[in-house]
């Protein structure tokens, strides 16, 4: 990740770029994904193609983790992962009807798959970029 101000490599976690001190995102004159060069009224990076200005905050992280607690899956259709919530809810119902329990199948199963609804979700909601099959 990129400076949006000075062009600077960040860490993804960084709020404050250690080089000039401009909180991230507040400034765009580079593209925080490639470190291109901006024009000020752009909404893209002409060189990566990704977004520029955030979009407006989507659902609560909560939401998709507490749907997929009743519904295994849901959390990751909601978070536009439509595949991936199918096959998770396709593993998990047909880990209890092998087991032929809810108990063991939802520790082993669905803690992991309602983990990365949250997570995910939580990637989502503050605009940052989610590939279609990624976890966690």
């Amino acid at each position: 990740m990129f400076c949006t101000y000075c062009a600077s490599n960040l860490s993804e976690h960084a709020e404050i770029c250690l080089n000039c001190g401009v909180r991230n995102f507040k400034v765009l004159n580079y593209c925080h994904n490639c470190g291109n060069e901006l024009n000020p009224f752009q909404d893209m990076c002409t060189s990566c193609g990704i977004i520029l200005r955030k979009p407006p905050k989507g659902t609560h992280p909560l939401a998709p983790a507490l749907l997929t607690f009743l519904i295994p899956g849901v959390g990751q259709i909601i978070n536009n992962q439509v595949w991936k919530g199918f096959l998770c809810l396709f593993i998990f119902m047909t880990s209890v009807l092998i087991i032929n329990n809810l108990l063991i199948p939802f520790i082993f199963v669905g803690l992991p798959i309602l983990i990365d609804a949250y997570l995910i979700g939580k990637k989502c909601y503050k605009g940052k970029a989610v590939e279609k099959w990624e976890f966690f």
